[in-house]
């Protein structure tokens, strides 16, 4: 898509406080069961910008992960339904003023959002009268989802054993994300004009020759383009490969994903997650199946590879030390509800959610006294149809007559940019509840 000077500086001035990265709003994901409906994410709304790491944190079974895979639209569908909400998506493409390389117009990030199609940048409903392209990940069409997946949006999975193919080398993995994103790229870089190219070349670029196509290749019109155009992608699976500090990148690339240890599964699968350079990256617990060294090496080399490609990072976890480590703001959930988010400092510092403050009691510290640690009491609640209640209020200490009348919903207490779900920070008056079952501060 190409743009303007103008279109460009009138879109990056704009982008930054009006238009996010990235919108969720009242998600709501739930599952078919033979016992009823299950609410696995219910009503969560998040926004991330550009260039800025969020870290979604949480118990087991609380929806970090079907949050992160109703992006890319990853739950099967059945038994999971979307039952409402929206994933709205504002894709960036290269400034032209810089190439991508980064300069005043672009903030430095060598990309602007693109115009959006039904309007042109002029506004309409379509893009919430913003100018910029916007796009309901929930509902756009197959054929669009698939450009977007590795190619805008971009995720790590928890076990890089089950999520690479066995059978398939790193190279013949690598090559399925460059072939499919970007197949003209490769043409140029093989000297081929993507615009002049014929069929057999721009099906051999995107990797999808048929046997009579294959055999043409070996004919000498065609010969030496399709060897061209293999040099080129052998390079830029070796450079995505180098990019994760992977020694000696080659002889990677020929070995299976049986061949390797776990730190260089995972390294691999970040750069299949990297090679198209997306806008967003969703990290799924990427170390969790990894020793500590390994874990502050993988998340040092995604902290580089962020800064390096101006990438916004979704973080799933629930060591929240690392979360601290890597975040810029924390979204804290339970039971398929956000209940906290904020800033890292300000949560870490003045955590609001009895949650919250059991999470951070939970983590083991040089001042406690050995066999004193603190743990919060009892399990996360079933989520078949649940009542309208806070979810919490089997576990917490402050629970009351109202907590499990009114289920909160994020209310901002004062504090910019500081949100909580709990009926401690909300006053009786503004919610029409009976001041007397209201929680109490003052309860251990």
């Amino acid at each position: 898509m190409s743009l303007t000077a103008d279109v460009v500086e009138g879109d990056a001035r704009r982008a930054p406080g009006a238009a996010p990265l990235l919108s969720i709003e009242d998600l709501r994901v739930h599952f078919s069961t033979k016992r009823g409906t299950a609410h696995a994410v219910d009503g969560v709304t998040l926004e991330m910008r550009d260039g800025e790491t969020v870290g979604l944190v949480g118990e087991t079974g609380s929806g970090k992960s079907v949050t992160a895979r109703s992006l890319l639209r990853l739950v099967p569908v059945p038994p999971g339904i979307f039952a409402g909400g929206r994933a709205l998506f504002r894709p960036r493409v290269a400034c032209p003023a810089c190439g991508g390389g980064g300069c005043t117009r672009c903030d430095r990030t060598g990309r602007i959002p693109s115009r959006c199609p039904a309007c042109a940048g002029t506004g309409c409903p379509a893009c919430g009268a913003s100018g910029i392209e916007t796009i309901d990940l929930l509902r756009v069409g197959e054929r669009r989802l698939r450009q977007i997946r590795g190619n805008h949006i971009s995720m790590i999975f928890q076990d890089p054993g089950k999520a690479l193919n066995p059978a398939m080398t790193v190279r013949a993995q690598l090559a399925e994300v460059f072939a499919e994103h970007r197949s003209r790229e490769l043409l140029r870089a093989a000297g081929v004009d993507p615009d002049d190219a014929n069929l057999v070349l721009r099906r051999d670029a995107r990797q999808r020759s048929r046997f009579l196509e294959r055999r043409l290749l070996r004919v000498p019109p065609f010969r030496t383009p399709h060897r061209r155009l293999r040099r080129a992608l052998d390079d830029r699976i070796a450079q995505a490969l180098a990019d994760t500090r992977i020694p000696n990148p080659r002889a990677v690339m020929e070995r299976y994903p049986h061949e390797l240890s776990g730190g260089m599964k995972q390294r691999v699968m970040i750069a299949q997650a990297l090679a198209a350079d997306p806008d967003l990256l969703i990290a799924d617990e990427p170390t969790t199946a990894l020793d500590v060294t390994i874990q502050a090496r993988i998340l040092d080399l995604l902290a580089d590879l962020q800064q390096r490609h101006h990438a916004a990072v979704l973080y799933i976890s629930h060591d929240l030390s690392l979360v601290r480590r890597i975040s810029d703001r924390v979204a804290v959930m339970y039971a398929g509800r956000l209940v906290e988010v904020g800033s890292t400092e300000q949560v870490f510092a003045d955590p609001l959610h009895p949650y919250t403050r059991g999470l951070l009691g939970a983590i083991p510290s040089s001042a406690q006294r050995r066999g004193q640690l603190v743990a919060i009491e009892g399990t996360v609640p079933e989520l078949i149809d649940p009542a309208d209640a806070c979810r919490f209020a089997g576990r917490c200490p402050h629970t009351a007559p109202a907590c499990v009348q009114v289920d909160p919903a994020l209310v901002a207490p004062g504090v910019p940019d500081h949100e909580v779900a709990c009926l401690l920070h909300v006053r009786a008056a503004e919610a029409g509840l009976d001041p007397a079952a209201m929680p109490f501060r003052g309860h251990p």
